[in-house]
């Protein structure tokens, strides 16, 4: 039995729930016989999450400790690196961070980085440091010297064990706030920083979904559950058997749930049968109202089907999130206004506009390889001043845009920043009416 400690270091956007990604990893460990607890220290100040973390090492001792790293608190894993005392313990990143530039943490402390999925990885390595044997055969690992076959996808998702079997105790807020479905989105957005599920699209069979779910709600009491897939709608035949299994299931019965899909990927008839088996509310991601902004950054959709789609889900009786983003180095102050117009007209049918979304140039999209030697922000997340802070409450302030990572000039920043409070004034009027009305 090998003691593990994963650990999520600080991020400057809070997280509302346990990571999901955690307890997968923290399952996978438990169900191959290891000793696990977990350490989230996403929302809390550097320095305390610097002494939590040496006082958790010193009290349980841990023969590895995993940490994830997004590109936004990379920087702070490799600060809580510099901090472990006593180096008894195997330090491995892993996460997007690593998957993307797996050598990096390698130069900042950590011992091992892994690219990919981390279930079947940290249980090998959890493997190695039990009975022996090498790294190097581990796939999609790196070390100091070398590096493991290369890593490819987890095929079976229905293997892996449920994530909430690591929340280690039965209390609604020890749940990681929703569940995945699928992994991967066959998308080509240059924007997007999915790296470690990847393209390649897989899925639950619906009996296994089902059962998380029944499990769920007889262990937590869940009534609500959002459905975190990066692409939920993208396979129509798997769509429609996940629906109706959640409609034939007794145990599920009002079980009422939330998705996120982009915009081309949904027709009206998927929405009826959606809303059917509980589906109240879905996250469209449009991205911009320009066509040819919309070419550009490969989203594969356009406005008048994005219109289609939002207006079929609220004849549907569901509840419409829209995502807009802001800041394409294609985009000027016609393409911005493109996307004006398009927003003015779903607000009269939408919900919900996402907060902030000036776009952030993340390592390993197409827009930060072409662009950041251009405009000057090459690997801008080691410098604690270029990552955007914590929004604070002030919604119509979008940290990223003061950050300026495409050099806007005075004219497209003033427009952004008035998207960005327009979208912020949209979302407190509707709320303000709903509570009114509630």
């Amino acid at each position: 039995m090998v003691r593990a400690l994963l650990v999520l270091p600080p991020l400057p956007q809070p997280m509302n729930a346990p990571y999901l990604g955690q307890q997968y990893v923290a399952a996978a460990l438990l169900s191959a016989g290891h000793e696990v607890r977990c350490l989230d220290l996403a929302n809390v100040r550097e320095t305390v999450a610097r002494t939590r973390f040496v006082e958790e090492i010193r009290s349980f001792r841990p023969a590895l400790v995993g940490m994830t790293l997004f590109t936004y608190n990379a920087l702070a894993g490799y600060r809580l690196a510099e901090t472990v005392p006593e180096r008894g313990a195997v330090l491995i990143a892993g996460g997007p961070h690593p998957t993307v530039l797996p050598e990096e943490p390698l130069s900042h402390g950590f011992d091992l980085s892994l690219s990919g999925e981390g279930e079947h990885a940290l249980v090998a390595v959890a493997e190695v440091l039990e009975d022996g044997g090498s790294f190097d055969d581990i796939p999609g690992l790196h070390t100091r010297t070398g590096q493991g076959p290369p890593y490819s996808a987890i095929d079976n998702l229905d293997e892996l064990p449920f994530p909430h079997s690591a929340a280690g105790t039965a209390t609604r807020d020890a749940v990681a706030g929703g569940i995945v479905t699928s992994r991967g989105c066959p998308a080509r957005c240059t924007f997007c920083a999915n790296y470690v599920t990847g393209r390649a699209y897989r899925w639950r069979s619906p009996e296994n979904v089902v059962a998380e779910l029944v499990t769920l709600r007889r262990t937590f009491g869940l009534d609500h559950v959002p459905f975190w897939d990066d692409a939920f709608t993208a396979r129509r035949p798997r769509l429609e058997a996940l629906c109706d299994a959640i409609l034939a299931e007794p145990d599920l019965g009002g079980l009422t749930w939330t998705c996120i899909t982009p915009g081309n990927m949904v027709l009206p008839r998927d929405l009826e049968r959606m809303r059917r088996a509980g589906c109240v509310a879905i996250n469209f991601g449009i991205e911009s109202g320009d066509k040819g902004v919309l070419r550009a950054i490969r989203k594969g959709q356009t406005p008048e089907r994005v219109v289609a789609a939002i207006e079929a889900a609220k004849a549907a009786g569901m509840m419409t999130i829209v995502n807009f983003m802001f800041g394409f180095p294609e985009e000027g102050p016609e393409e911005l206004a493109n996307t004006r117009a398009l927003m003015m007209q779903l607000a009269l049918i939408t919900d919900f506009f996402n907060n902030f979304g000036v776009l952030v140039p993340f390592p390993g999209t197409a827009i930060y390889d072409r662009y950041h030697a251009e405009y000057g922000f090459s690997r801008w997340w080691l410098d604690r001043e270029r990552i955007p802070d914590a929004p604070g409450p002030d919604l119509g302030r979008d940290p990223a845009l003061e950050k300026n990572f495409f050099n806007y000039g005075p004219r497209m920043k003033a427009e952004i920043a008035e998207l960005v409070r327009w979208k912020a004034s949209h979302n407190a009027v509707w709320a303000s009416r709903n509570v009114k009305s509630g």
